[in-house]
């Protein structure tokens, strides 16, 4: 007999190179995994160029510019010396009410899916009156009659059909383009507001296109939100969470109230900045429509417990090489390890176009009938084959139910490393490791 045979120190260091070598393809799936679902969002996101992206709606605000005196480059000291320089001043709604119907849909482009909806999109609220007190003290002139209405609107290709809008009891139109900087795509309306002398309300309507997400930004004292969709799998996120909610088998109901108290940027500013942009913003709430399985990142996960699982199944091929006097070869724990990581490529092949359970149950049994079918002739033992097909049966049902409970699969793989430990340990409890060596010699 050769020292491989003969030496279990030896046996075990050659067990242990061969598990860290396998990290090499395990982590070659996982790269083959990200590689996959960025081509998924790259799928999607050709969809949601000609429909309509991922929609954030911000406004109606409106814009006045004005002229303020400042003082000169290098004569600080000379108050009769003064630069004049043109402003806009951004005035948000006292009280805005969104409200958005939405019908959503699958498309798919190639093998990928991605949600889209439809609806419709209607904005209510009202203006506070504006007045000199509300410029700065080194202004010089207003110009109210060259105001303007914005909305800010994310991807204008969404945009479908007629846009109605009413101010002040007047129809107005919205035309292309927010006239601002901070505010890249959208709509405005100019607006004359030299004899406006109270509030204005104002009433929005218009049909929206869009793709896995929609948001509106909180601009109002009062902020009101209401969204109606058909889908039965969103996911409200965003700086603020529903007030209240309903999720049934026919789709969602969300509310969202908020106050000006909430947020971090004021009701009325003077001058606008990327920051302050940015702010606005980033204070969005809404609702992403996510896939009912997201099946690259569960086998993403599984992967993580790759590792684990070959040197918990070499080490049941190792017992079985002490308690059953055949001793395995370098090779037969390579083919064995081989179809093990083989799993996960089954699995995200056949995932991508049967849907992750079906392609788990069936990678699953592929690997657990190959390696059972293995075990028990290279083990010259059908009993141990079959003992070795319930073992992986076992181990692939248990991998399941930690992908299927995130949240406590800590908890879950922790008391099975627990439990597969103290086997071992149990087994192997009257086995003297300085002479088995020596018996097998």
């Amino acid at each position: 007999m050769n020292k491989i045979q003969t030496s279990i120190n030896l046996r075990l260091i050659i067990l242990g190179g061969m598990v860290l070598a396998f990290v090499i393809p395990l982590m070659m799936i996982s790269s083959l995994i990200e590689e996959r679902s960025i081509s998924r969002d790259t799928a999607a996101g050709e969809i949601g160029d000609k429909w309509g992206k991922s929609q954030v709606i911000v406004g109606p605000i409106l814009q006045v510019p004005y002229n303020i005196r400042i003082p000169k480059s290098g004569s600080a000291n000379n108050k009769d010396k003064w630069d004049y320089v043109t402003e806009y001043a951004y005035f948000l709604p006292e009280d805005i009410n969104y409200n958005a119907t939405l019908k959503t849909e699958l498309r798919k482009r190639s093998i990928y899916e991605t949600p889209l909806y439809s609806g419709q999109i209607k904005i209510s609220g009202k203006f506070r009156s504006i007045n000199v007190n509300d410029f700065p003290s080194e202004t010089t002139y207003i110009y109210f009659e060259d105001a303007k209405v914005i909305l800010s609107l994310s991807d204008m290709k969404g945009i479908g059909g007629e846009i109605k809008y009413n101010m002040g009891g007047k129809n107005k139109n919205l035309l292309p383009g927010t006239k601002s900087i901070f505010f890249s795509t959208g709509l405005h309306s100019p607006i004359d507001l030299s004899e406006q002398k109270a509030e204005s309300e104002f009433n929005l309507s218009f049909d929206l296109n869009g793709s896995n997400s929609l948001y509106f930004a909180p601009i109002g004292k009062t902020s009101k939100i209401v969204m109606n969709a058909d889908w039965r799998d969103p996911s409200f996120t965003g700086s603020f969470l529903p007030k209240d909610r309903n999720i049934n088998e026919d789709g969602f109901t969300a509310f969202w109230e908020t106050s000006y108290y909430n947020r971090s940027y004021p009701q009325n500013l003077t001058s606008m900045d990327e920051t302050m942009a940015q702010l606005i913003l980033s204070s969005a709430s809404g609702v992403d429509l996510i896939l009912p399985v997201d099946y690259y990142h569960k086998i993403q996960r599984a992967t993580k417990y790759g590792l684990l699982i070959l040197v918990t199944s070499f080490a049941l091929f190792f017992l079985m090489e002490i308690f059953g006097g055949v001793i395995l070869h370098p090779i037969q724990y390579i083919l064995i390890g081989s179809a093990m990581v083989l799993f996960y490529i089954l699995n995200l092949s056949l995932s991508e176009h049967l849907g992750f359970m079906i392609a788990y149950i069936i990678a699953s049994l592929a690997v657990t009938i190959l390696i059972g079918y293995y075990s028990a002739n290279v083990l010259n033992d059908k009993k141990k084959g079959l003992l070795t097909g319930g073992y992986y049966v076992l181990l692939y049902i248990f991998l399941y139910v930690i992908l299927a409970s995130e949240d406590q699969a800590l908890l879950l793989g922790s008391f099975a490393l627990f439990i597969v430990l103290a086997l071992i340990m149990h087994f192997t409890r009257k086995i003297d490791w300085y002479k088995f060596g020596n018996q097998t010699n």
